[in-house]
């Protein structure tokens, strides 16, 4: 369902996520960011086109994966450019989720440049722009027309899930996602059917987990990704883990600081922390006291540390008992729990949160 916002509101929420004023902190521009993807439409695809010049690479990221969600046709030959990049000024992170985005829409008319893209110097690029080719042809065959939506997942992901729950046990799926011989769609279809067994369930995060050794820091990404969307206290070491290695791939540590701010949470109550690893055992002050410090790690990189100032954010929205996110009482449902949303989406509220929505 889309939120009616007056003129004078759209143009608010452009000059913050456009940042005008020259001074709006980042995690605001993000949540504007979400608003106006609750808001949608042609304008809103334009608005964040012009994002694209912004030179924060996260930022961009965001923009790109938003477009994807919109399902406006409109976006294709903007993320088309994104991919093809004659300007160089699009890193391999903004790129991949430029192609992820164009799979997200699921159009045919994507596959000439996506498949241009199959032998990418970037190893991330290349390998989106394979899921998304998958996915394109997948949604447009007999059995993706007839393929029903998880309703606990109202995002557009990379691939379908492998199969309906009950169908398939977690060892198999396990099995077929750490097959390095399948092809990459397959290995997604197998990680999104384990997130679909839902936060509760230890097996399923615990073999997601074990995703994390993979040579490839795309399929690593998406694991961090997927355990911001299930909010499961179990998936916390791992996270940690990632954040903390300053030798894994700055696209990863991204997605974990963030997925940690959405999560919002120090774990299993009552968990012995000595018997983790030390790069899963939080410090005094918790998980917040991890993604407070990297986020003001000079030598840390960027993307990393502005993923931590946003997952900053999102853990204080999540804990506050004051905040009130306009799009809660209209997105989300009846009950209190989490929406299986990114913690960002959630978090959307800031920039907007004087306004009067009707």
């Amino acid at each position: 369902m889309s939120v009616q916002v007056t003129p004078e509101q759209l143009s608010a929420l452009r000059a913050t996520l456009l940042n005008t004023s020259g001074s709006t902190p980042l995690h605001e521009r993000f949540r504007s960011l979400f608003m106006l993807k609750a808001v949608g439409g042609d304008e809103v695809v334009d608005i964040i086109a012009e994002g694209l010049k912004d030179p924060s690479p996260l930022l961009k990221h965001e923009l790109a994966y938003v477009l994807g969600q919109l399902l406006n046709p409109r976006a294709l030959p903007i993320l088309s450019q994104v991919l093809i990049n004659p300007t160089g000024e699009h890193c391999s992170m903004v790129r991949h989720e430029a192609a992820e985005a164009l799979g997200a829409l699921g159009s045919l008319e994507s596959l000439p440049v996506l498949q241009k893209y199959l032998n990418d110097p970037s190893r991330e690029v290349r390998e989106t722009c394979e899921i998304a080719v998958g996915k394109i042809e997948f949604d447009n065959s007999k059995q993706g027309k007839e393929r029903k939506l998880n309703p606990d997942f109202p995002t557009i992901d990379p691939a379908p899930s492998a199969t309906p729950l009950g169908q398939v046990s977690i060892p198999s799926l396990k099995a077929d996602l750490l097959n390095t011989s399948l092809p990459l769609f397959e290995r997604y279809r197998a990680m999104f059917a384990l997130r679909d067994f839902g936060a509760a369930s230890k097996d399923a995060v615990e073999a997601l987990a074990d995703g994390f050794i993979d040579g490839s820091a795309l399929f690593r990404h998406e694991i961090a990704y997927i355990f911001g969307q299930l909010s499961s206290p179990y998936s916390i070491p791992s996270l940690l883990s990632r954040l903390r290695d300053d030798k894994e791939d700055d696209m990863v540590r991204h997605e974990a600081a963030e997925a940690l701010g959405g999560i919002a949470s120090d774990g299993v109550e009552g968990e012995d922390q000595s018997s983790l690893p030390v790069d899963q055992q939080l410090p005094q002050g918790g998980v917040l006291a991890v993604l407070r410090e990297w986020a003001n790690k000079q030598q840390a990189p960027i993307v990393v540390r502005e993923s931590c100032q946003v997952a900053i954010d999102m853990w204080e929205y999540e804990n506050s008992t004051d905040q009130f996110n306009p799009l809660d009482s209209m997105t989300s449902s009846a009950t209190n729990e989490k929406i299986n949303s990114t913690g960002m989406e959630r978090s959307a509220h800031a920039a907007i949160a004087a306004m009067t929505v009707a």
